[in-house]
């Protein structure tokens, strides 16, 4: 077909809105590849309509995709594209999930120095400015830990005082043998497991490398005062528990249907925190409160403010237990960063 028939095709009536339509549809419906393909489209026919433009970063988001969906949002941002903090909002969600701290630090004081910030939502961008600084200081703490560690001798590692105070050199000790015979290493991966200062993610992720070698020997490991003894065969991730599942569903259908995005982000919460307690559950093990605990945690990670009293209505849980697990929540958050990485 020449260029001057393809220029004469007259598009359907309002096929951008009708593709939008189908986007925002298939987003409400959790299908968010299809969702992608609609509102991809309709860009095509308008780049800079700002609805389209979140609807993909928002599909990106839900899809995994964060660095893309932080690039779209950012380049919106940027090219003061649609409503600038409700972009902002999307944007930090984002940043939190990729627990880029000074990121979130350094984007919402530029906000605070233009001074561009609404009356309304004053109070939400401070309480989230001095979350992520708390945040940023901690990985800061663990990566100059991590800057003094020195590499030792395989041989040498296991032997000393210092190894076994050490959670770098520990890492990169358990690292080097994933891919060994772990049998002749099993009495310093025990002495870790049995530990009462070792790391909690240290001894999450001695199991991960014994679940891996389908290690059928029995072996016991205290976390949080707690004793139990497991064979790394038959273990499986606590996200896999019926219990963790259901507390996904219950938040799922209260924060899921509220805030689809900020649901995702405290699904990853959920995630981290079971790998920090692993093997052992939460206690105690009432879904209610993980659900209701991980919802406030949520809102208060992004500087939104909520009573305790109305959540703990929702989901039928009193407030002095709500306080108590979300303070845990946060308390083994901040326990999560030790391996620089996805848990």
């Amino acid at each position: 077909m020449s260029e001057d028939k393809k220029s004469k095709i007259i598009p359907f009536p309002n096929l951008k809105e009708r593709l939008v339509d189908k986007g925002m549809e298939a987003l409400k419906k959790k299908q968010f590849q299809d969702a992608l393909e609609f509102f991809s489209e309709a860009r095509n026919m308008d780049e800079d309509q700002a609805e389209i433009q979140l609807g993909i970063a928002l599909c990106l988001m839900e899809m995994g995709e964060l660095h893309e969906a932080g690039k779209v949002c950012k380049k919106m941002l940027n090219e003061d594209i649609g409503q600038y903090f409700t972009v902002l909002q999307v944007y930090l969600t984002i940043l939190i999930q990729l627990r880029e701290y000074n990121e979130v630090q350094t984007t919402i004081e530029a906000v605070l120095q233009e001074n561009q910030l609404p009356a309304e939502s004053a109070e939400q961008f401070y309480r989230l400015l001095d979350f992520s600084r708390r945040m940023s200081g901690s990985e800061q703490d663990a990566g100059l830990e991590e800057e003094e560690s020195f590499s030792y001798e395989p041989d040498d590692w296991t032997e000393s005082e210092t190894f076994m105070a050490d959670p770098s050199r520990q890492i990169e000790y358990i690292q080097s043998i994933r891919d060994r015979n772990v049998a002749k290493h099993m009495p310093t991966l025990r002495s870790l497991l049995e530990h009462t200062h070792a790391h909690p993610v240290i001894k999450t992720m001695i199991l991960q490398v014994l679940m891996e070698h389908e290690v059928e020997k029995s072996v016991t490991i205290e976390k949080f005062e707690d004793v139990l003894t497991v064979v790394p065969a038959s273990l499986s991730d606590l996200s896999d528990t019926p219990f963790a599942k259901k507390v996904l569903i219950l938040l799922d259908d209260v924060l899921g249907a509220e805030n689809p995005a900020l649901f995702e982000a405290v699904k990853e919460l959920w995630i981290r925190h079971l790998f920090v307690l692993f093997p052992f559950l939460p206690k105690p093990a009432d879904a209610s409160l993980w659900a209701a605990a991980l919802h406030k945690a949520g809102y208060e990670m992004h500087g939104i403010d909520i009573d305790e009293e109305e959540i703990g209505n929702m989901y039928r849980i009193p407030p002095f237990q709500l306080a108590d697990a979300c303070s845990r929540i946060f308390q083994i958050e901040k326990m999560s960063y030790l391996d620089h990485g996805p848990v």
